[in-house]
């Protein structure tokens, strides 16, 4: 894969002309008050610098503090600062939550809604040292301003790890744990669920904006997301397990002194092949990227285990396929290799018919 042509110059012609300059661009949001969000930077940077740009192409820089939907912003920086403590903002979600380190000891997130942050976090506290894995300590719960700080954990992501090409057969080990963890620790009715339908609701609203964003968008899409969308529905009912809903290689840290499981924020009572297969699809597009994954090797593992939770191959596939699908889709409208889109769509479509590169890979 080569980057021969600009991400960017596959978008509408109106994205594509007003982004031709001023790069490098990162990412690319649909706006609900019109026009479209832009985030600017490099690979590594933090996720900080967006930009509106309206339907008649004008740029316009944005500021964190200025954020109408989380008016806590302001009140927080300031009073970290006047305590004393160094201040760096991480991520910035627009409208929906903003990421801070606070010194070299702790890590913030404000939240715009309270989702049962709180239950969140803390359900899986006293379960986990059962199973060696670390969940961040709570530092402090606002829910005046929702916000939350909890104790930063020592360790590098399995992603950064990887990206040092770095890859140990402890690291598949630290996945395995963490599915068998979270696919025999006790539900709650405290939780929410995250249903089949709501995540048919995810992929046909992410492939609506796929289509309105992309100047050419393959026509072999469209029936990937209809083949996964039925597959999930005709999955027959099972009981629910704890699901993390965002287990990817940047939520692991690993250390000499533990493995610690990070962002708790999507927990939920969710299908028993969620998590596995959100964790396969990204194992299969790190490789993609030239990380080096044995990602046949792992996802055979995962596959075991699976079958050891009494989850079948035809359940892991359908929600493998649902990540990746989503993936697709996200990818459409960030920076990315060109060409990348093709190799995910041929991807998807061996992993649903068994052949190729996926042909016996799940057992």
């Amino acid at each position: 894969m080569t980057d021969s042509v600009p991400w960017t110059q596959k978008l509408i012609p109106a994205l594509s002309s007003a982004l031709e300059t001023g790069g490098p661009w990162l990412r690319v949001e649909e706006a609900r008050s019109g026009g479209w969000y832009c985030l600017h930077g490099g690979s590594g940077e933090n996720a900080i610098h967006w930009h509106h740009l309206s339907e008649a192409g004008q740029l316009k820089p944005l500021e964190p503090m200025s954020d109408k939907r989380l008016p806590a912003l302001p009140e927080m920086v300031g009073r970290w600062i006047a305590e004393g403590i160094p201040v760096e903002l991480l991520a910035w979600r627009l409208g929906s939550r903003a990421i801070f380190k606070l010194g070299d000891r702790q890590f913030a997130k404000i939240f715009r809604k309270d989702r049962q942050v709180m239950e969140r976090w803390k359900h899986l506290e006293q379960t986990a040292s059962k199973f060696s894995i670390h969940i961040p300590q709570i530092s402090s719960w606002d829910s005046q301003t929702k916000t939350l700080i909890v104790e930063a954990a020592p360790g590098n992501s399995l992603n950064a790890l990887w990206k040092s090409g770095k890859w140990e057969d402890s690291h598949i080990q630290a996945i395995l744990q963490i599915l068998r963890f979270l696919g025999t620790a006790p539900v709650s009715e405290k939780l929410p669920d995250h249903t089949v339908a709501d995540e048919v609701d995810i992929l046909v609203k992410r492939n609506e904006v796929f289509h309105r964003i992309l100047a050419e968008p393959s026509s072999g899409v469209d029936p990937i997301v209809n083949e996964v969308t039925a597959r999930l529905n005709q999955l027959p009912p099972t009981p629910s397990v704890i699901c993390h809903r965002d287990f990817h290689d940047k939520q692991v840290l690993i250390s000499k002194e533990q493995m610690t499981l990070l962002d708790l924020d999507l927990l939920a009572n969710s299908d028993p092949a969620l998590d596995a297969g959100n964790i396969l699809a990204h194992l299969r597009l790190r490789s993609l990227q030239g990380l080096p994954v044995p990602w046949e090797k792992c996802a055979s593992e995962i596959g075991n285990l699976m079958t050891d939770l009494n989850v079948d191959k035809q359940r892991l596939v359908a929600w493998t396929a649902s990540t990746f699908t989503r993936l697709l889709l996200i990818y459409s409208r960030r920076n990315r290799p060109d060409g990348l889109l093709a190799i995910l769509e041929q991807d998807l479509n061996e992993l649903l018919s068994d052949s190729g590169k996926w042909q016996g890979v799940i057992s």
